[in-house]
């Protein structure tokens, strides 16, 4: 009875050592996962059609009630997001309570930082009375943080994720 106890033990500490990863292995298999969803999310934004889901509003407001949108296909964007804030001027919140536009953007500018595996999309559009410079960080997985920086309105941030946009 004892030796067969022995047995079974010895036999447990070897499968169990066999079969575990070691700290290295978890930690590479972790960083092949983050460049793998890396590179995805590259060639997301490289082919030039996207939807950002905005879920919050300046860290912490909840989006799941307020329609939103914000598309990216072919050259041209198609921006519908609520806006709370305070306006400046004679413009911005009494013209249009949302932030709204569709057409092809003044600018729009994409940079890579491979080393933290974050990519930043600069877009630049004008309405009829207000300029909005936005600012979408997407880290590895499609995490976005988006800033839009208004010339009549006071700065806004939401949070969501990139996604592949379904036709």
């Amino acid at each position: 009875m004892k030796n067969s106890s022995f047995k079974i033990l010895m036999f447990l500490i070897v499968s169990g050592s066999l079969i575990a990863q070691t700290k290295e292995e978890k930690k590479q298999k972790k960083e092949d996962y983050k460049n793998v969803a890396y590179e995805d999310t590259k060639n997301l934004i490289d082919s030039g059609t996207y939807i950002f889901n905005a879920s919050f509003v300046n860290g912490g407001m909840s989006l799941a009630t307020n329609t939103n949108r914000f598309i990216v296909k072919e050259g041209e964007v198609d921006i519908d997001l609520p806006f709370f804030g305070s306006a400046r001027g004679d413009g911005g919140y009494n013209s249009n309570p949302r932030i709204a536009y569709k057409g092809v953007p003044d600018k729009y500018d994409v940079e890579y930082i491979d080393k933290k595996r974050r990519s930043i999309i600069k877009i630049g559009i004008r309405s009829s009375n207000e300029r909005h410079d936005i600012t979408l960080t997407v880290g590895f997985s499609g995490q976005t943080t988006v800033k839009v920086i208004s010339s009549s309105r006071s700065s806004i941030n939401y949070s969501g994720y990139l996604k592949p946009l379904k036709e």
